[in-house]
């Protein structure tokens, strides 16, 4: 597996404040418990509304993680400990 072992799709509704704090709170989560291990892609569903039709996404912020394994979280992550335990970090 490549260094980036953890991949993220992060689905925000432009710059809304919940998208913004998911945003916030994921890259955090991130540089905490998987330092150069991570990437985020960011997808505006109001400027690609397809790429979350074809993920399945229907609200925002929405984050998947694609690897290593496949976990699917809503809202802005602010529940850090729910967060932890749902993507077994």
């Amino acid at each position: 597996m490549s260094a980036k072992e953890y991949r993220f799709r992060l689905f925000v509704a432009g710059n809304e404040p919940n998208s913004r704090l998911a945003e916030q709170n994921l890259r955090a989560l991130c540089q905490e418990y998987l330092p150069d291990r991570y990437d985020i892609e960011v997808v505006d569903v109001l400027t690609d509304f397809e790429a979350a039709l074809d993920s399945n996404v229907m609200i925002a912020p929405t984050v998947v993680m694609e690897a290593p394994r496949s976990v699917t979280l809503f809202g802005t992550l602010a529940n850090k400990a729910a967060v932890i335990s749902a993507l077994a970090l």
